[in-house]
């Protein structure tokens, strides 16, 4: 853990406690702390003797407000200076969550900050937010009074000068003046912001320019763009392996883990240990193609199958991550993880996490929504759906999967939820009014099917990334203690497929040819690695992948364990409604074994019980500081 406080007085003096730092750099003007690991020192020019910290400080010495993008690793840096002081998480929030009170105490245990406040109040709004949703909402907490910090944020204070510093680079070559005048001429030039009420105080801002672009290009040279990926994808898998003498990946029965192993194999000849996880009686298990990966490229593989009594881990995950979090995928991370670490460890393992969002996803979807919008369609499907979203249809039937594909098209921004419909949570709640806001959605950039996808994949894929997808990934291997890395996640082949033109994202022949869903998804990612991998791997459709939720519910005799543990919570005393939740309970379990319903009706069924244990869970371990056993 890290602990600290951010104060801009004494900032010379200031220090950072728990944790040792990796590295640590002071000057005259400067005192920063580094957390974790760079992977691109060779971009950043570093000498065999600079450290992470002193190249930190560096780039944000060149520039106060954007210089630590120019980092990419899996980090935390606090810094303090005589007119700013902050702590930074890395690109994608891979190293420890960080949050914050507003009187500037920072802590990567949310916990930890709740013993430092005189009393803490949990944060209904985001409970409920949680209950829809299955993960917190950008910079929420459970304890009102506390922020989390996103990944590629920081939380920050700033003197007049620091407000000022990074805008007078931009008057500097206008006009000349001296620097105790600059701060009244920048209060004139900005008559609508009050810039001395804004000093001194906690601020939380992106380190990454966020400035998306929409290529079209109808003939690219898909050659030229297919040796570049290559190229990159294989440095960043380079930068970080490093020269550890044995490497493991996850392995799937896909294009993203089976690309991690071919150019692995290409560079590294040691030792590799695979790591793939199943799911006992799924008729759609990716392990046999995970085998046939393995015996491709010579790994010594391991495999585990679940079960479903894995549920059971739930309250150590729980105490570990100290917020609610649920998505199909987690236990899936858990058991891999878990699996690594029962094992003899290699010194770094790969993953294949965030390369179907890079590319970007949904893009079905965003081409029915694009042309719902040209044609003017978009009114009578929000009819529709606000008639179909009744729970009186919500049976697993077809006016069910009506409702559950029209829901995806018209909230294509919205990314993806793994809980409770805004009604049914309203169900739930003793005080739906004060306690539930339902999300808006963002204004739609129909101008185009790529403005579209575009925008998709900045505001849905690129938050699911970080809030979704790298955070279970990431905190499950930091529960088990091992080092898993992304290699898609590279910084450079980040800004090479921000300017990649859509077509060899997402290539169909027609926006309405990727409508029906005639199209190829990471189109270019496929293109370099089909001639690499075996044909059986790259000739099959999609069929994994996603983790069946109902199976650790089929139990009755532990549905029935679940059911007294929530009912008997103190939960109901003022947040929930105990005749409600038992109702869904009961629900659940009249319905349980019914054969032949639809998957995704039963998929989000389960993800909902798990939605409303892990809130329970979450509410007794954490909150009540309970010893719970499933």
């Amino acid at each position: 853990m890290i602990y600290g406080k951010l104060s801009l007085e004494s900032w010379h003096t200031a220090e950072v406690g728990g944790e040792v730092p990796q590295s640590s750099f002071e000057s005259y003007n400067l005192r920063l702390f580094f957390y974790g690991v760079l992977y691109n020192r060779d971009i950043l020019k570093a000498d065999s003797d600079d450290t992470n910290a002193k190249l930190a400080a560096d780039v944000f010495l060149s520039d106060p407000v954007y210089g630590f993008s120019r980092l990419d690793g899996s980090f935390t840096i606090v810094y303090y200076s005589e007119n700013e002081c902050g702590v930074v998480r890395d690109h994608h929030g891979t190293h420890y969550p960080v949050y914050c009170t507003m009187d500037g105490d920072f802590a990567t245990s949310r916990c930890f900050l709740d013993k430092q406040l005189e009393e803490f109040y949990y944060n209904t709004l985001t409970l409920s937010e949680f209950l829809q949703r299955g993960f917190l909402k950008r910079e929420a907490c459970t304890t009102c009074d506390i922020y989390s910090l996103g990944a590629g944020h920081k939380f920050y204070m700033l003197t007049e000068a620091g407000y000022m510093l990074p805008i007078v680079a931009s008057l500097k070559s206008k006009i000349s003046v001296e620097f105790s005048p600059t701060f009244d001429l920048l209060k004139e030039n900005l008559p609508a912001e009050n810039v001395q009420e804004d000093v001194h105080c906690l601020k939380c801002d992106s380190v990454f320019v966020r400035d998306p672009k929409v290529v079209i290009n109808k003939n690219p040279d898909i050659e030229a763009y297919s040796r570049r990926y290559g190229e990159l994808h294989t440095q960043a898998i380079r930068r970080r392996i490093g020269d550890s003498c044995r490497v493991g990946i996850l392995l799937s029965g896909g294009y993203d883990s089976g690309s991690n192993l071919a150019a692995l194999r290409s560079i590294y000849d040691g030792q590799i240990d695979s790591y793939s996880v199943g799911f006992k009686e799924d008729t759609w298990t990716e392990l046999p193609m995970a085998r046939l990966m393995s015996d491709t490229f010579g790994t010594r593989h391991h495999e585990y199958e679940i079960d479903g009594t894995e549920i059971n881990a739930l309250p150590d995950i729980i105490r570990f991550l100290e917020e609610p979090f649920v998505e199909a995928g987690m236990m899936v991370n858990y058991c891999a993880m878990r699996m690594v670490g029962e094992d003899d460890k290699p010194e770094v393992i790969l993953g294949g996490d965030g390369s179907d969002q890079y590319f970007g996803t949904s893009g079905r979807e965003v081409a029915l929504h694009y042309l719902a919008t040209r044609a003017g369609l978009l009114p009578l499907m929000r009819s529709i759906d606000g008639f179909l979203g009744r729970e009186i249809f919500n049976t697993g039937g077809k006016l069910s999967r009506i409702h559950f594909h029209l829901d995806k098209i018209l909230h294509i921004l919205e990314g993806e939820r793994f809980g409770f419909s805004n009604s049914m949570v309203r169900s739930f709640l003793q005080n739906p009014k004060e306690d539930f806001k339902p999300e808006v959605s963002p204004k739609i950039d129909a101008r185009s099917f790529e403005h579209l996808y575009t925008q998709h994949a900045m505001l849905s894929d690129e938050d699911i990334i970080d809030r979704i997808i790298l955070f279970k990934a990431s905190r499950m291997a930091q529960m088990f203690g091992n080092n898993l890395v992304f290699p898609f996640m590279d910084l450079e082949l980040y800004h090479f497929l921000q300017e990649l033109p859509i077509s060899l994202k997402c290539q169909g022949d027609s926006v309405l040819d990727i409508a029906r869903g005639r199209f190829t998804s990471k189109f270019l990612l496929k293109y370099h690695y089909k001639p690499l991998l075996p044909p059986a791997i790259t000739s099959r459709k999609k069929q994994g992948g996603f983790a069946p939720m109902p199976l650790f519910f089929r139990d009755k005799a532990q549905r029935a364990r679940f059911k007294e543990f929530i009912l008997a919570s103190n939960i109901f005393e003022d947040y929930l409604r105990r005749d409600v939740v038992e109702k869904f309970l009961m629900d659940y379990d009249r319905e349980a074994n019914k054969e032949g319903s639809w998957f995704w009706y039963r998929q989000n069924k389960a993800l909902q019980y798990f939605n409303l244990l892990t809130l329970l869970t979450w509410w007794e371990v954490v909150l009540e500081e309970k010893e719970v056993k499933f």
